[in-house]
């Protein structure tokens, strides 16, 4: 899926298993800890609310050993979808999809969990 946006079919489903998501807005201020072993581009964010979660690290810009400046808003919502459900992606970062799905509910799931539509 190189031409966004385009509409997709879920082959898999994904269940959203954060309650609670990191969210920031352009030039916050994020704790920072370690990449993840699986998603390689994502590392390990704390928000200024403490909510913590994965964010791919093209978003943010080290000013430190562990603290980051946002470069871009960002909402690490993950969406729960079934098989046959169809999408409309958006946006790819580091092997996941942002999606709007029919009821209007948008966020991240894996891009292998789909095929185009």
């Amino acid at each position: 899926m190189d031409e966004f946006p385009c509409r997709v079919r879920v082959i898999r489903a994904h269940i959203s298993s954060v309650p609670d998501p990191v969210r920031f807005v352009t030039g916050d201020m994020l704790g920072i800890g370690h990449h993840d072993q699986q998603w390689r581009s994502y590392v390990w964010c704390t928000d200024q609310s403490g909510h913590a979660g994965w964010v791919p690290d093209f978003y943010l810009e080290m000013t430190g050993v562990h603290e980051a400046t946002a470069l871009r808003d960002y909402d690490a919502t993950e969406l729960t979808v079934g098989p046959g459900e169809l999408l409309d992606a958006f946006e790819e970062a580091g092997g996941w999809l942002r999606c709007r799905m029919n009821s209007g509910h948008e966020g991240w799931i894996p891009a292998d969990n789909v095929e185009p539509a």
